[in-house]
């Protein structure tokens, strides 16, 4: 594929990415089909770039995109809204995930030439579970996002992909829009449901 068409599939998956933050950010299903399409462009540009696990996981959010517009389709139909997580479920998900970015990244220190696999392996692995938490309404899914596209700022920057470290930046200022907007909407329906 020419170079000139890699820049077309880098610039649609972010441009389609920020429009899927956005009407996530405002609970609007029609988010996913952009979450989607960003994802496969993502995954066509990291094929054809060599990057072959970005590859694989952008594939896996072009799934999650399709769990999601499922799952909010449903969630639509029954007027469930955005949902807290209780804390110890927080816990668990740290500890356990922190243990498997670990070994996830002596795997890469022992098997691959990854110039930054801790940092790496933690964001791939949190970004799993963050993206699923989205796609099911929990609330706390856009702080996961805000450290994970933080620490990717780090990443991107420390690789020299200048672009994608302030494509990041953008991200983590989307999320704290998204979480404010989250929260209102959480707080609406359950003062409804609570009166």
């Amino acid at each position: 594929m020419q170079i000139n068409n890699l820049y077309l599939f880098e610039i649609g998956s972010a441009v389609f990415s920020i429009v899927y933050s956005l009407l996530l950010m405002f609970e609007k299903k029609l988010g996913w089909y952009f979450g989607i399409a960003s994802s496969i462009l993502g995954a066509i540009l990291f094929y054809y770039t060599k990057i072959y696990a970005q590859s694989l996981i952008s594939i896996y959010y072009a799934g999650v995109g399709f769990y999601g517009l499922w799952y909010w389709n449903k969630a639509e139909k029954t007027n469930e809204h955005i949902k807290i997580w209780k804390a110890i479920n927080h816990i668990y998900a740290i500890l356990i995930l922190s243990v498997v970015s670990y070994f996830i990244a002596v795997l890469f220190m022992k098997y691959t030439d990854s110039t930054s696999p801790l940092l790496d392996s933690f964001i791939t692995v949190f970004g799993l579970l963050a993206s699923i938490k989205e796609a099911r309404k929990i609330l706390s899914s856009w702080i996961y996002w805000f450290v994970i596209n933080a620490l990717s700022v780090i990443l991107f920057y420390q690789q020299g992909l200048y672009y994608y470290a302030v494509l990041m930046v953008v991200y983590a200022l989307l999320c704290i829009g998204g979480y404010s907007n989250w929260l209102r909407i959480y707080r609406k329906y359950s003062n409804t449901i609570n009166n």
